[in-house]
């Protein structure tokens, strides 16, 4: 009998050996389509804490008319980003991406980060722009199409630079 890998000295085939493990492809199995909802759910999560630590704020006195439509529009993209995660987490297998060439890591650190923001943000404007970028993502998740995917990667990666800019603190005065 031959002395191959896939042979033993009884005749039967052994399992084929699998390449090491690597990095895992984003959005390359339903588990991995799972997880970005989980976190996209958990984005949404920040969003309302947010809301309603702005609201809470107020201590029952009158919300101004501009804090209280970027609250709506802030609830309004909860809510679209949670049926977003949900679609998500119903057509997992269907979203599957198998050359997205993005480390699952990756992706997942991204929304982890856009949590994290969303919590701390000081400008109203970056939070609701942090949040379009999180609908984006989530809806060409949805797609199953790498160049959308990566678009919006990329997108909501140059938003949280931005955001880490506009909250940077303030460089001390130099010295008259």
């Amino acid at each position: 009998m031959a002395n191959d890998t896939n042979s033993r000295q009884d005749g039967a085939k052994a399992a084929p050996t699998a390449p090491p493990p690597g990095p895992a492809e984003a959005l390359s199995t339903a588990h991995q389509v799972e997880e970005l909802a989980d976190k996209l759910s958990e984005c949404a999560d920040s969003i309302h804490e947010r809301v309603m630590r702005d609201i809470r704020r107020h201590q029952g006195e009158d919300v101004p008319e501009s804090e209280q439509a970027a609250a709506r529009a802030l609830l309004n993209a909860e809510m679209e980003l949670r049926q977003r995660a949900n679609r998500l987490y119903a057509e997992a297998a269907a979203c599957i991406v198998s050359a997205l060439g993005q480390p699952q890591q990756h992706l997942i650190q991204l929304t982890v980060d856009a949590a994290d923001k969303i919590r701390r943000i000081t400008r109203i404007g970056d939070g609701i722009t942090l949040v379009a970028r999180l609908l984006g993502l989530a809806a060409a998740a949805s797609t199953g199409q790498v160049v959308p995917i990566l678009a919006a990667v990329e997108g909501l990666k140059g938003q949280l630079d931005v955001i880490a800019v506009d909250n940077a603190p303030a460089a001390p005065a130099a010295p008259a």
